[in-house]
């Protein structure tokens, strides 16, 4: 704007309005790359107890884990994992984790699933809440007849974790 005000500038009219575009520009690519950058970084990460409903024949459910990240404008993303064994290394710059794009139950778990009847389903692995607690994205697989799990999407889903596991009391799987 200082370029655009400046009358007292030797510029002409068109070099003043391209260097004020190149430093808005500039501005926004490097505003750009912090919110990608920070986006997968994990602020809280707190362990849930598995749900009651989930225990079935005095066996212990799957354990939650609860990550909060925080979006540009810094509003809250509460993201909870059901089963940590979609919590993957991931090949992303800037994050440790990401939830698996497909999974392979193990043939005795197959074998199980079947003859319950449950193959093929649907199910959801994580979701991601805002601020207000309303959910904005869920990470849902479904499982074919063979006990192959292909994920996708549903809404706004943070998929990337920043998360650093030295700090962790155990271990996430």
């Amino acid at each position: 704007m200082l370029f655009m005000i400046e009358t007292t500038s030797s510029l002409p009219l068109v070099a003043r309005f391209a260097l004020a575009g190149i430093a808005l520009s500039s501005s926004g690519i490097s505003t750009a790359l912090v919110a990608w950058c920070g986006k997968p970084y994990v602020s809280t990460l707190r362990w849930l107890p598995s749900d009651p409903l989930t225990i079935q024949d005095g066996t212990k459910g799957p354990e939650i884990v609860e990550m909060t990240t925080l979006t540009l404008g810094l509003k809250e993303r509460v993201t909870r994992v059901y089963d940590t064994a979609f919590l993957v290394p991931t090949n992303r710059p800037f994050a440790k984790w990401e939830l698996a794009e497909a999974f392979t139950l193990s043939p005795a778990e197959v074998q199980v699933e079947k003859t319950e009847r449950v193959l093929p389903r649907e199910e959801t692995v994580a979701e991601t809440t805002d601020h207000n607690g309303n959910v904005v994205g869920r990470w849902v697989v479904h499982w074919d007849e063979n006990g192959t799990g292909t994920c996708r999407e549903h809404g706004q889903i943070v998929r990337y974790f920043n998360v650093h596991e030295e700090l962790l009391p155990r271990p996430i799987q």
